[in-house]
């Protein structure tokens, strides 16, 4: 069988990809997860759980910055497929904090590709972020847009990985395919989210808070779809280097997300009004005409099922006595 190795398996998008490649019966998985702190642990060995015994899974509790202890895994499980999804993800702390961000996010990801060149791993697909887009961007954010500036140290970390991988790839001939996602969600939703932190608040019937008036536009993408597309990214035959948009495709504003998840709930949201962080860009949209193209790939769920998918698995898993 072909053996994917998955940074970061613990986590939101992680846990989703792990469930779709362990279905398949074609991959065995490896993952790798230091299970940091940034959110509830409790919540990732959860996400892993089912995986629990399968005769395809294994899991090293390893950070990435432990090129030592990386370079024992590689060369025992010996990977066809790198997905390197692990890294410090919060706009907002990297810009109080960067250096976690710098280090983790830079150093762990030349950690990785040292080991894919050195191992011969077919495909390296990294998961990128909307994030590198900035403000500047003209919309929707096309991946050869020259005017494009991260705002937040964490969407220059991504910016600066991707530049890293295209090295990897003239230096050396490894495969790789950066995928910038776009504000995913659904289940094993991250609990730092607004999806995840709106969808607990409502039904608990606790105030939740809107920032900037609510304008603000997203480019939401269920995470079903995402999976899809870096599934899609590790079996690309000549993959050479690509960056490719991976999102819905259509901005919603907070105002409109708010109403989709109250109709979903059906209940009406207490709503607290508050300033926006500087770090929050105004509006996301990808162009994801490169991913139709080169992956034949394109997202099939609307906000409102995958906000229906997303309520359903939250009442099953963190309100399990919800009435």
């Amino acid at each position: 069988m072909k053996t994917v190795l998955v940074t970061g398996g613990a986590g939101f998008i992680g846990s989703n990809l792990i469930r779709e490649l362990l279905s398949g019966g074609q991959y065995r998985v490896a993952v790798v997860d230091n299970m940091d702190s940034s959110y509830e642990v409790a919540y990732k060995e959860d996400n892993l759980r089912p995986f629990d015994g399968h005769e395809n899974f294994i899991f090293y509790k390893k950070d990435i910055l432990d090129f030592a202890g990386l370079k024992k895994i590689f060369e025992k499980e010996k990977p066809e497929y790198v997905v390197h999804l692990a890294a410090k993800t919060d706009t907002r702390k990297a810009v109080a904090d960067p250096y976690i961000y710098e280090a983790i996010n830079i150093k762990g990801t030349i950690n990785l590709l040292e080991l894919a060149k050195d191992y011969g791993v077919k495909n390296f697909v990294f998961a990128s972020s909307s994030s590198v887009y900035g403000n500047t961007a003209s919309v929707p954010f096309k991946e050869d847009d020259a005017h494009s500036f991260a705002i937040s140290p964490y969407g220059a970390t991504k910016r600066s990985g991707e530049f890293f991988i295209y090295t990897y790839y003239h230096n050396f001939g490894l495969n790789s395919v950066c995928l910038r996602f776009f504000n995913a969600y659904g289940e094993n939703n991250r609990p730092d989210m607004v999806p995840y932190i709106w969808t607990d608040k409502i039904l608990r019937g606790e105030q939740i808070e809107i920032s900037g008036g609510g304008s603000r536009k997203r480019d939401y993408t269920y995470v079903g779809d995402t999976v899809g597309a870096i599934i899609k990214a590790l079996e690309l035959k000549d993959a050479g280097f690509e960056i490719l948009n991976i999102g819905y495709g259509r901005p919603y504003s907070l105002r409109e997300l708010l109403a989709a998840l109250e109709k979903v709930i059906g209940t009406k949201a207490k709503v607290k009004e508050r300033p926006s962080h500087a770090a929050s860009v105004e509006e996301t949209c990808a162009d994801i005409k490169k991913a139709k193209l080169i992956l034949g790939w394109e997202p099939e769920v609307s906000l409102e099922d995958g906000l229906s998918r997303l309520v359903i698995w939250f009442k099953q898993n963190r309100m399990k006595n919800f009435k």
